[in-house]
């Protein structure tokens, strides 16, 4: 029965991404984190949307947030760096391992948002 459960949890893709962005240590109560939550719905449902973060992905955010796109892209990236100054290291290293640069030691945003989206759909995909 707990097998049939997680199978209909993980077929929804909302829930999964708020699972791993829990999982991951993203502060839920930071402006960017419906921001993230919503930019990673549109990647996973138009792969086009991560070859255009800045005049598709943040435009279309702001819109449905009423707010500019410079404000999404500045508080997805202040999620980023919050969950990477707290966030358990090993849970880090499981999901971006060597897809971020050591120098700069976060992903960017759209990073962030592709391989997260790449870990639900995979996840999504294999529940069906």
């Amino acid at each position: 029965m707990v097998f049939l459960q997680r199978n209909r949890r993980n077929r929804d893709p909302e829930q999964e991404i708020r699972r791993i962005l829990l999982e991951l240590g993203a502060p839920d109560h930071l402006v960017g984190h419906p921001y993230v939550i919503r930019a990673i719905q549109l990647v996973i449902s138009d792969r086009l949307y991560i070859n255009s973060i800045t005049f598709g992905l943040y435009p279309q955010l702001a819109v449905e947030f009423d707010t500019t796109p410079a404000r999404v892209e500045r508080a997805i990236r202040h999620l980023i760096e919050v969950t990477w100054a707290r966030g358990d290291l090993d849970i880090l290293e499981k999901y971006f391992g060597n897809t971020v640069s050591a120098s700069r030691g976060k992903p960017t945003n759209g990073e962030f948002i592709a391989r997260v989206a790449n870990v639900v759909k995979g996840r999504v995909d294999r529940a069906a």
